[in-house]
């Protein structure tokens, strides 16, 4: 799903008219119109993305693109049947491969980044099972992360691994 920002949205921006949270600003930036949700999932915590757009829906400051649900669905092989093939190569969140290879990565980028001070956090990135889990764990150590390093690498590891585990 892909939305754009309404003439509302567009003053909101430069106005602040309405009573926003600074999440709900941060998502009515960010939509353009080109990112997806799975895209915009990236700049904010779990579960915080849904009530962020259905607030800027019902303020009618944003709205879906047309045509945005169809664009990802992938064309029936033949009536009745879907294809047999993936549309996309497979994803950490379902894929157990994929996963194991970001959740070294990420113990890698802390390893390289913090060294022995990063092994606690290493082990427990190492420790997790599912990519729910580890995005969880991330969003703790991108906090940590930010606190040692440029707010310029933290949000590229924010993206990178956030991006991973959609």
């Amino acid at each position: 799903m892909i939305f754009n920002k309404t003439d509302a949205g567009r003053i909101e921006i430069s106005g602040r008219s309405h009573n926003l949270s600074a999440m709900q600003r941060r998502v009515l930036i960010l939509v353009d119109g080109k990112k997806t949700v799975n895209a915009l999932q990236a700049f904010v915590r779990v579960g915080e993305l849904e009530s962020a757009l259905e607030h800027l829906l019902q303020e009618h400051l944003i709205e879906a693109a047309a045509n945005s649900a169809d664009a990802s669905l992938q064309a029936p092989a033949a009536p009745g049947f879907v294809a047999a093939e993936q549309a996309e190569a497979p994803r950490p969140a379902n894929s157990a491969q994929e996963f194991v290879k970001v959740r070294q990565q990420a113990s890698i980028f802390v390893q390289q980044r913090l060294g022995a001070a990063g092994e606690p956090i290493c082990q427990a990135i190492d420790r997790c099972e599912s990519p729910a889990e580890l995005r969880k764990m991330l969003r703790g150590v991108e906090i940590f992360v930010g606190q040692r390093m440029s707010p310029e690498t933290t949000q590229a590891f924010a993206r990178h691994f956030g991006a991973l585990l959609l």
